[in-house]
């Protein structure tokens, strides 16, 4: 499938040079090589996924469009006419250290290889990557509070107040940062940072899962995705 993009590149003598200084060396040096070698902190963290990117999927390129005031790259890989991009961190973001540590302190600290050198990653049928997505993690500013879930799922009010109270933190602390085309949705006590991960079902909210290793259900469910499984295929 041709990517719908000013630029892709297979090489880093194929980006232009005016968007060298907006991307990560060792991205760029890594482009059309291994997925886990251009990303070793996440592969480890994540083996199964990223050994199911190494294998299943194409080599990456980068992808590459000019922004109204930088340019905007994302990482691709291609199977069976879906694209898997990862909206790349700018260069000048911070990826280690307290700054980020700051961040993303709400997070498992095994999730945050999520964000630390792209902001999440989608798989899609189109040419592009679209800005709202499900399946996988949301970037970091699309994650769900309670009211936006509650839109969403048909969940009322009295639902969410009550989910909330059953796990002890405050519904304004509460996110979601996933949610899948079954309805399953992992939530995160903000508040707490205690790196605790709380699945739901849709609207089902009195049935709550607290994710004993969130670290290895990720990667197990992103393995099974990754390889082309159903997200209902999947027990949390």
């Amino acid at each position: 499938m041709t990517l719908s993009y000013p630029y892709v590149c297979s090489s880093q003598a194929e980006v232009p040079e005016e968007a060298l200084s907006y991307i990560d060396k060792g991205i760029l040096e890594g482009v059309g090589g291994a997925f886990s070698e251009i990303f070793p902190l996440f592969a480890r963290v994540f083996d199964r996924a990223s050994w199911t990117i190494d294998s299943r999927w194409s080599a990456p390129k980068l992808v590459i469009k000019k922004g109204m005031r930088e340019w905007v790259s994302y990482l691709a890989v291609q199977r069976d006419e879906k694209n898997l991009f990862f909206l790349l961190q700018p260069e000048f973001a911070e990826k280690e250290g307290e700054l980020f540590d700051e961040d993303y302190r709400m997070l498992p600290e095994s999730w945050k290889e999520i964000y630390r050198w792209f902001n999440s990653f989608c798989v899609t049928e189109e040419s592009y990557c679209p800005m709202e997505w499900w399946n996988t993690p949301f970037r970091y500013s699309a994650r769900l509070d309670l009211d936006e879930y509650e839109q969403g799922s048909g969940a009322s009010r009295e639902v969410t107040e009550k989910f909330a109270k059953s796990i002890g933190c405050r519904r304004d602390e509460l996110r979601c940062w996933m949610l899948t085309e079954n309805e399953d949705a992992l939530f995160v006590n903000e508040g707490a940072c205690d790196g605790k991960v709380f699945h739901v079902n849709g609207k089902n909210m009195d049935v709550i899962t607290e994710l004993h290793d969130p670290r290895m259900k990720m990667d197990d469910y992103l393995a099974h995705y990754l390889s082309g499984g159903k997200p209902k295929d999947f027990s949390f």
